[in-house]
């Protein structure tokens, strides 16, 4: 999605997760979608709900799908990692079967045409401050499949279902550099050898 920060056209890319049976969605902005972009998502989307699902169901990206054999998604080392350390499974959907992820296809686009457009935003921090805002709001709404508020199913019915946070999850961003090695096998790391 295209938007204005700062006065400049911005490509956004949305993070959106949305727990199954409340239908409490998550957003959030990233700059492209990497491994650390799409772990960090799902690290925000557990802080928020408060809990990990025994399942989390995975668009097939190629930074968290690798390969399919038949009908076995391969799914990419760290992100299967991150997924163990947080107390949850992966679950791919198939490709171009778009009943598998319709709840969270339909957040993208509700996001998309409800949270971001027309607006303009003074920063990228602007941004992340509206879309925060803007959750609350639509946990509040009358949810036009359910007929109810998405956070009045989830605190009746869902919250209990998550599992607990873990006290010490794996770090979530990585920083990769590509260095080449000196003749005296010393690397540059911001100017440190």
């Amino acid at each position: 999605k295209l938007v204005t920060i700062a006065g400049v056209r911005t490509k956004v890319m949305l993070f959106v997760g949305v727990l199954s049976y409340s239908r409490r969605c998550y957003v959030r902005a990233f700059r492209r979608q990497q491994h650390d972009d799409w772990r960090e998502g799902l690290a925000g989307a557990f802080r928020h709900f408060g809990g990990v699902p025994q399942t989390v169901l995975v668009d097939n990206a190629k930074a968290l799908i690798v390969d399919r054999v038949g009908d076995v998604a391969v799914v990419h080392p760290a992100f299967a990692a991150f997924c163990a350390d947080w107390g949850t499974t992966v679950q791919a959907c198939k490709p171009y079967r778009a009943r598998t992820k319709g709840k969270t296809e339909r957040g993208v686009g509700y996001a998309k045409h409800n949270a971001l457009a027309g607006r303009e935003f003074e920063s990228w921090a602007a941004l992340e401050a509206h879309l925060a805002r803007w959750m609350v709001m639509a946990d509040e709404r009358d949810h036009g499949t359910t007929h109810e508020a998405p956070r009045l199913r989830f605190d009746r019915d869902e919250a209990s279902a998550l599992g607990a946070l873990p006290a010490r999850p794996l770090p979530v961003r990585q920083r990769r550099e590509t260095r080449k090695v000196a003749a005296d096998c010393f690397v540059d790391i911001d100017t440190v050898r």
